[in-house]
């Protein structure tokens, strides 16, 4: 049904030759169209909304009939960013729930791969998230859970979430995991913010090999001109102000910035997933811009791991400054490791 429409798709070759070509969003966006319009339960995926399943209500009734140990079953068609159909097969069968799997290539270069597994767990929340497990716990060679979204996303909220929350992170920032606001900057961490804002103004990821290395304090030497010139805009503070914070060399003239080892994000910070989402918004009489934000978590099966209220400025022509943040709450695990990078034990 869709063989003419990835012919003509705009492909994008992968910077990795072992990796598949991949299509442009607007080429998979006409190939699901196409599939929905012929009436096919297919995942609906964005540019900047998660995929979600259009036929979010029927598969809400496939699962109260499992509930209910029902004989029952539902069919979902998903596009790969390679073009590849995904197929799965859900069946609840004997009381026993199974899903059946299978991946065909469109390119027809390789032989369909099919898989059935047991549902060993699945959760479908109160915010349409249906959350299912194949692998057991223990074993971490796995995703967890997989998560499918049965109501379709807010646009708007995911708008905010693109513009505003994906300039920070969670992994080895306090940005969002601390209380501060531009009245007093002591609790915010400005150095572990280098890499999230570099990466979103020049849309990928930093890398120091051609900066100065002090093994001494486990960090690389940032010029202090391009360090200011990407954190002072999106923060109302002085240079003199951020120098005393980001423990500025006179010296050197530079800022310390430590990169984060992958033996450090398996020891001292957390193994699970973090996936951030608006889900209010409100505008100040300041005409300050206050976001709710949910923290979901596929691998741990929870809608708010953890929330938080960010507040920004937005300025002319689409630039904005964080203003503050505060955490509203937490669930039983906490919130995650969130010390300064320059405070952590050498890596082991």
């Amino acid at each position: 049904m869709y063989r003419e429409l990835y012919a003509s798709a705009q492909k994008q070759e992968p910077e990795n030759r072992w990796e598949d070509t991949v299509l442009a969003q607007s080429s998979i966006d006409a190939i699901e169209e196409k599939l929905l319009s012929a009436g096919l339960p297919v995942l609906d995926s964005g540019e900047v909304v998660p995929t979600y399943l259009s036929a979010g209500e029927d598969f809400a009734s496939f699962l109260e009939a499992v509930r209910q140990g029902k004989q029952a079953s539902r069919e979902l068609i998903s596009i790969r960013r390679s073009g590849d159909l995904g197929y799965r097969l859900f069946t609840c069968e004997d009381g026993q729930l199974l899903v059946y799997s299978m991946v065909a290539s469109i390119t027809g270069d390789a032989d369909p791969v099919y898989e059935v597994h047991s549902v060993l767990d699945w959760e479908l929340t109160d915010r349409g998230n249906f959350y299912y497990s194949i692998y057991p716990q223990w074993d971490k060679h796995y995703v967890a859970y997989t998560l499918i979204r049965l109501e379709e996303p807010d646009k708007g909220l995911w708008e905010l979430n693109r513009k505003y929350i994906s300039a920070g992170g969670y992994v080895g920032s306090n940005l969002f995991l601390t209380d501060w606001t531009e009245e007093d900057f002591a609790a915010l961490c400005f150095n572990d913010l280098w890499e999230y804002l570099y990466r979103y103004e020049h849309g990928k990821q930093f890398s120091p090999d051609e900066y100065a290395y002090r093994a001494e304090g486990h960090y690389f030497e940032i010029p202090a001109e391009e360090f200011e010139n990407l954190i002072l805009p999106y923060f109302d503070i002085d240079r003199e102000t951020l120098r005393i914070y980001a423990g500025y060399d006179p010296e050197g003239h530079t800022y310390p910035w430590r990169q984060m080892q992958s033996n450090e994000l398996a020891y001292i910070l957390h193994c699970y997933t973090m996936e951030p989402e608006v889900t209010s918004s409100r505008t100040n009489p300041d005409g300050t811009l206050t976001m709710t934000v949910q923290v979901i978590s596929t691998d741990l099966k929870t809608d708010c791991l953890f929330s938080h209220e960010v507040t920004v400025r937005p300025l002319e022509q689409g630039g904005f400054q964080f203003v503050g943040n505060r955490i509203l709450s937490q669930g039983k695990q906490g919130l995650p490791f969130c010390q300064p990078r320059l405070t952590w034990p050498e890596a082991g």
